[in-house]
């Protein structure tokens, strides 16, 4: 299973995202400025980045 989290910078996204990681879940972190997560690289962890509207990969 993926989950997508939105605000994955922030208290509540961030907590979510790293707690579905550990549990042995795939995460796609939807963040504005990447350089505010907490955790960065884990291996089921995937950062995009949203721009305006759009959105594109910047790290797997």
């Amino acid at each position: 299973m993926r989950l997508s989290v939105s605000g994955a910078t922030g208290g509540t996204g961030g907590g979510a995202a790293r707690r579905v990681a550990a549990a042995g879940r795939h995460v796609t972190a939807v963040v504005y400025d990447p350089a505010g997560l907490t955790t960065r690289e884990h291996p089921r962890l995937e950062v995009v980045t949203a721009v305006g509207h759009s959105v594109s990969v910047v790290c797997s």
